[in-house]
C-alpha cells in the first residue's frame, strides 16, 4: 500500500473498490466468528480507510492513529487483507488463542495500531499525550488521529482529555467521532441526550463536520484542520451502523450471526432473579452503564421501568448515583461488566465504602468469561481490589443455580456486596446440590482426604470432574464451593488445613490477591497451598473453556497438580 501526505489528493475510486472488498472480508470474519463488532466496524470502515491513506508513517516524527474505539478494529483488519498486508487465511483465524489478531486492537506489532485499546474513553487522553510528546521531540508538524464513537463520549474521561488539548493548544491533533447513532443499550439520543459538537464548541475545540461515508468530503475536512493553529479540531462524521449490509444497517445490532443462548447462563440467572426479586421488594432499584441488554438487568427494568436506571457509559457516576440512591433510604443494584466497574473503585471506597452504605455491586462477563471480547474486558484482579476494601463483602457464585441461591441473600444483607458473576458459560456444578446459600459459608460438593480443592465458578466443574478421576487412581481429593471469598469461614477452612494439609485454589483471577491468597494467609503453617490462577492480563480465545485450557486449570491440568503436589517432598 502507497501511503501519500496529506496533501496528496488520495484516489477516491481505490478507495471504493478496497471498502467494498473490505465489506466481504467482513461479513466472511462475521460468519466465522460471530462475536466481531460487525455493526460500527462498517460504519466506521470509510473513514478509517482514508484515515491510513492519508497518514505520513515512519520516523520519529511520523503520524499515529489511536482507535479509541476498539471494537472497529476488525474494519483495520479487512483493508490490510484486501491491500496484501495480512493474508485473510491469517484473518480467520481470529481470536485463537495461538492467534495474533483478536477482534480488539491488542496487538501493536500490526499496521496502524499504534496503542491497544477496548476500554472505552481511554483513547483521548493518550491521543492528547502523544501530541504532546511529538510537540516536545521537535515533530510539531506530526498529526495523531483518534477515532472515537459517540456512545464512548458517555466517558468522562474523554472530557478531562479534551480539555488538557485546549489547555496546551495541541493543534497536531484530530478527534474524528463516528456519529453512528447507536450504542450497545440502543439509541444514543436517548441513552445521553447530548449535542457532544457543542461541548467541544464550548470547551474550545474547533470542530467540523460532515459525511463518514464520502471520502471527498472527509479528505476536504482533513485539509482544512492544517489552517487551524494552536487549539485540537474534532471532526464529526455521520455514519450508519451496519453500512451496505441489509438486515444491519441502521440497527443497533452487531452481527448477521447471533451465536444460540445457552441453555444455563449466569447473566441470565442474574436478570431472572433480580425481577423476581423486584416483586417483594419496592426500594429495590437498578442502575446499569449501557449493559442492560447485555447484562440482562434489563429484565428489572421491562418489569419495573420506573426503577430502572441506565447512565451511559459512564462507570465513576453510576457508582455515585447508586450512592445518592443509598443515601435517599433505596437498595440500589450496580450491574456492569466487572472490568469496567472497577473504573468506580475509587468512588466505590471513598463513597460508599467509607459510609458503609447498602449498595450492592453486580459484576458481570468476569474472569475470563468475556472471551470474545480479550483482555480489555477480562476482570482478573477486580477480588484483589474489592477484598481490599475493610466492608466490603465479596461473593462469587459457582453457575447459574448458585446466582439464583445468593441474591436474595446479598439484598438481606445490609451494607457493602461485590457479586462476581461470569458471562454465559455454567456448567451444572450446584444444580442437583440442596442447601440454602449463606454469606460467609463454604460448601463440599465431593468428599476427600488427601488434598482439599477450593475455588468458585466454572473452574469448579473441572476440579469436580478432576477429582472423580483421582478416585480412579486411589486418589481422595475434596471439592469445596467457596463462594464468599470475604468473610471466609476461618474456623472450618482451617479444620480443613488440619485434616488434610494440602490444598489447591483453582480460580479464574490473578493468583495475587483473590482467594487463593485469603486462604494462604489463612492457614499458613497448617497447609500446603497452591495457588492457580491466570497471570499477566488475560487472553481472547473462542470460549471460556478454551480460555481455561490455555491458563492451565482445566480437569488434567488440576489432576497434574494434585498428584505433584501429592508426590512432592515435605
Amino acid at each position: 500500500m502507497v501511503i501519500g501526505k496529506l496533501s496528496d489528493i488520495p484516489n477516491f475510486d481505490r478507495l471504493v473498490e478496497v471498502r467494498d472488498k473490505a465489506r466481504e472480508v467482513l461479513l466472511r470474519l462475521d460468519r466465522e466468528f460471530p462475536y466481531v463488532h460487525l455493526g460500527s466496524s462498517l460504519a466506521a470502515l470509510d473513514i478509517v480507510n482514508l484515515v491510513i491513506r492519508v497518514m505520513r508513517r515512519g520516523g520519529e516524527c511520523g503520524d499515529r492513529f489511536i482507535l479509541s474505539i476498539g471494537h472497529v478494529a476488525p474494519a483495520l483488519y479487512s483493508i490490510l487483507v484486501v491491500e496484501g498486508l495480512i493474508p485473510v487465511e491469517r484473518l480467520m483465524e481470529i481470536n485463537q488463542t495461538h492467534s495474533v489478531i483478536s477482534t480488539h486492537a491488542d496487538n501493536m506489532d500490526l499496521p496502524y495500531i499504534d496503542a491497544t485499546t477496548g476500554s472505552l474513553g481511554q483513547g483521548l487522553s493518550m491521543g492528547v499525550g502523544l501530541a504532546l510528546a511529538n510537540r516536545v521531540r521537535g515533530c510539531g508538524d506530526s498529526v495523531v488521529y483518534v477515532l472515537l464513537g459517540d456512545g464512548e463520549l458517555n466517558e468522562g474521561q474523554s472530557w478531562e482529555a479534551a480539555m488538557t488539548a485546549v489547555k496546551y493548544g495541541v493543534d497536531n491533533l484530530i478527534a474524528i467521532i463516528s456519529l453512528n447513532g447507536y450504542q450497545l443499550d440502543g439509541s444514543t439520543s436517548t441513552i445521553k441526550p447530548v449535542n457532544y459538537a457543542r461541548i467541544f464548541e464550548a470547551i474550545g475545540w474547533n470542530v467540523l463536520y460532515g459525511n463518514g461515508h464520502d471520502y471527498e468530503e472527509m479528505f476536504r475536512l482533513l485539509m482544512k484542520t492544517r489552517e487551524f493553529r494552536n487549539k485540537p479540531t474534532a471532526i464529526f462524521l455521520s455514519t450508519v451502523r451496519g453500512k451496505g449490509v441489509r438486515g444491519l444497517e441502521n440497527t443497533h445490532k452487531q452481527t448477521l450471526n447471533p451465536p444460540p443462548r445457552p441453555q444455563f447462563s449466569m447473566r441470565e440467572a442474574l436478570g431472572v432473579t433480580l425481577a423476581r426479586l423486584g416483586e417483594d421488594n419496592d426500594r429495590l432499584v437498578v442502575i446499569t452503564a449501557d449493559v442492560g441488554e447485555s447484562t440482562r438487568a434489563r429484565y428489572f427494568g421491562e418489569r419495573f421501568p420506573g426503577r430502572y436506571f441506565n447512565v451511559g457509559i459512564s462507570e465513576q457516576d453510576l457508582i455515585g448515583v447508586a450512592v445518592g440512591f443509598a443515601l435517599g433510604g433505596y437498595v440500589p443494584v450496580v450491574v456492569a461488566y466487572a472490568m469496567f466497574m472497577m473504573r468506580g473503585w475509587e468512588q466505590v471506597r471513598n463513597s460508599l465504602g467509607r459510609m458503609n452504605l447498602n449498595v450492592k455491586l453486580m459484576a458481570t462477563h468476569a474472569g475470563l468469561s468475556d472471551f470474545a471480547d480479550g483482555p480489555s474486558h477480562q476482570a482478573l484482579e477486580d477480588i484483589a481490589l474489592m477484598r481490599s476494601l475493610d466492608n466490603m463483602v465479596v461473593i462469587a457464585p459457582a453457575d447459574a443455580w448458585d446466582v439464583e441461591r445468593v441474591l436474595p441473600r446479598v439484598i438481606e444483607h445490609r451494607g457493602p456486596v461485590y457479586v462476581r458473576i461470569g458471562r454465559d458459560y455454567s456448567p451444572p456444578i450446584t444444580m442437583d446440590l440442596d442447601y440454602e446459600f449463606r454469606i460467609g459459608e463454604l460448601y463440599s460438593i465431593v468428599d476427600g482426604d488427601d488434598v482439599a480443592i477450593m475455588g468458585y465458578g466454572p473452574v469448579l466443574y473441572n476440579a469436580v470432574q478432576a477429582a472423580l478421576n483421582l478416585r480412579k487412581m486411589g486418589v481422595s481429593a475434596g471439592v469445596y464451593n467457596v463462594p464468599t471469598i470475604k468473610p471466609l469461614n476461618e474456623d472450618l477452612i482451617r479444620r480443613i488445613a488440619r485434616r488434610v494439609g494440602r490444598i489447591i485454589v483453582v480460580e479464574e483471577h490473578s493468583p495475587r490477591g483473590g482467594l487463593g491468597s485469603a486462604i494462604a494467609e489463612l492457614v499458613s503453617g497448617m497447609a500446603r497451598v497452591r495457588i492457580f490462577g491466570v497471570n499477566g492480563y488475560g487472553h481472547w480465545g473462542r470460549s471460556e473453556e478454551e480460555l481455561l485450557r490455555f491458563y492451565g486449570l482445566d480437569e488434567e491440568s488440576i489432576m497434574d497438580s494434585v498428584l505433584k503436589l501429592l508426590n512432592a517432598p515435605s
